[in-house]
């Protein structure tokens, strides 16, 4: 049933109770008042009337029985019904009205149709009234609910899933206000399902760049005699191409940690082919100068403009305890706490990016250094993002000086333990809150001799 129906309805049903019951209580009152005004002026005909009435001694028509006890009226007017006997009006009834000498009136049967006229009337005037008031109801119904049926027809359509569909509503007041609303709606709701598609988009590829960073991680440590290395990843809530790697043998190990400038699948990617090209060139070719240069060469011709990779990479001689360092452009330096000295140095040499210069530019400011790995040295290599890591208080960055305080306060401890202390004191400092970027750490001991 439509909504103007039932409107219509409803008034129609409102003034049938309401004039019904109206018309009814004006009747009763009406007749009231015209029997009252019609016995006064019949009482005053029969006061002065100079007629005699006899009922037996009058002529058979007029003949007529008391059928009821008399009112007496006033001017000593006694009123009474009776039946006329004979006549035309055989048997119906009739009001006499007469005083105490006999001299009256008799009221015809015709004259009590006037009540049922009476009756009529009201009965008319009361339908009429309850029809054209239904007949204008529904009328102002349905112009009123024309509007409020498009609007929710649209509210059907943009439940269907159209979003962008919008109300054709014109009008004022709370109409026009609706239809805003229902506009507002849909607009909020295409901005809901672009922001859950997109975030949908953005888990996926979220996944899919933590499954790519997983693969790119050693599988094992190595193992070189009198030294240990120990690694770590931590992921961020868009990961990129951070990552670490140890490959060579024992005679030659070498370890590396590189951050890419791309976040997600694109950095993942990137790093995974950095990571390829870094692998099998610094394990095939001895010079690494001449192995970090093939790889920006390779970096540059097959990624994107504008995107590079950062590396610290080290090149371990267990024999003559020596670090071959190079550094492709990476923000954080290496860090080398002296066991003999006890004291914190960094060591960052020269170098662009790679994949950043098509080649001489990097190959001439490329600098690879030499420092001694004494017993009981610790080196760390890290990514940028570790400095990265905001205060959960003030915001504030943990900085290298975090970093620094950090590996002081945990120098003495094996490499298992300085790792774990780094990230013990990284993670108080933060809250252990997400950090906006992933980094890896590295950090690499001599113990034995």
């Amino acid at each position: 049933m439509s909504l103007a129906l039932r409107f219509a309805i409803g008034v129609s049903l409102a003034l049938i109770l309401v004039m019904g019951g109206g018309g009814y209580f004006l009747f009763q009152r009406t007749q009231s008042l015209v029997e009252n005004r019609v016995d006064e002026a019949l009482s005053r005909a029969a006061a002065e009337s100079q007629t005699a009435w006899d009922c037996e001694q009058r002529s058979e028509d007029h003949h007529a029985e008391v059928s009821q006890k008399g009112i007496l009226k006033g001017n000593g007017v006694m009123r009474m019904d009776v039946k006329i006997l004979a006549g035309p009006n055989k048997g119906r009834e009739a009001r006499r009205y007469s005083t105490g000498d006999g001299r009256g009136i008799v009221v015809p049967p015709s004259a009590k149709r006037g009540k049922n006229d009476l009756f009529s009337l009201f009965t008319f005037v009361t339908g009429m009234v309850i029809l054209v008031g239904a007949g204008v109801a529904s009328l102002l119904a349905k112009r009123a609910a024309r509007p409020l049926e498009d609007l929710v027809q649209d509210v059907r359509i943009i439940a269907r899933g159209n979003l962008s569909h919008r109300t054709h509503v014109r009008g004022s007041g709370e109409v026009h206000q609706l239809a805003s609303a229902i506009d507002r709606m849909g607009g909020s709701l295409a901005e809901a399902q672009a922001s859950e598609v997109e975030l949908g988009v953005r888990m996926r590829e979220r996944e899919v760049a933590l499954e790519v960073a997983k693969a790119l991680l050693p599988s094992e440590e190595p193992w070189v005699d009198g030294y240990r290395a120990i690694g770590d990843y931590a992921a961020s809530d868009e990961p990129g191409g951070s990552f670490f790697d140890y490959c060579g043998d024992g005679a030659r190990p070498i370890f590396m940690v590189c951050d890419v400038s791309a976040h997600g699948v694109p950095g993942s990617l990137v790093g995974a082919t950095a990571r390829a090209y870094l692998r099998s060139t610094l394990q095939s070719n001895g010079d690494l100068a001449e192995a970090l240069g093939w790889v920006n060469q390779q970096l540059h011709r097959d990624v994107e403009r504008g995107l590079f990779v950062t590396a610290m990479v080290v090149v371990l001689d267990p024999i003559e305890h020596i670090a071959h360092v190079a550094c492709a452009g990476h923000k954080m330096p290496l860090l080398r706490f002296d066991a003999e000295e006890g004291q914190l140095k960094s060591m960052q040499p020269n170098g662009f990016a790679l994949g950043f210069d098509a080649g001489p530019m990097f190959e001439r400011r490329l600098e690879v250094v030499q420092m001694p790995f004494n017993l009981g040295d610790r080196l760390v290599l890290s990514g940028a993002g570790l400095a990265e890591i905001p205060s959960a208080d003030t915001g504030e960055e943990w900085g290298e000086k975090g970093l620094y305080r950090a590996l002081l306060r945990h120098a003495k401890a094996d490499a298992e333990g300085l790792l774990t202390g780094i990230l013990k004191d990284a993670d108080e400092f933060s809250g252990k809150e997400v950090t906006p970027s992933d980094y890896s750490l590295v950090v690499l001991s001599r113990d034995l001799s």
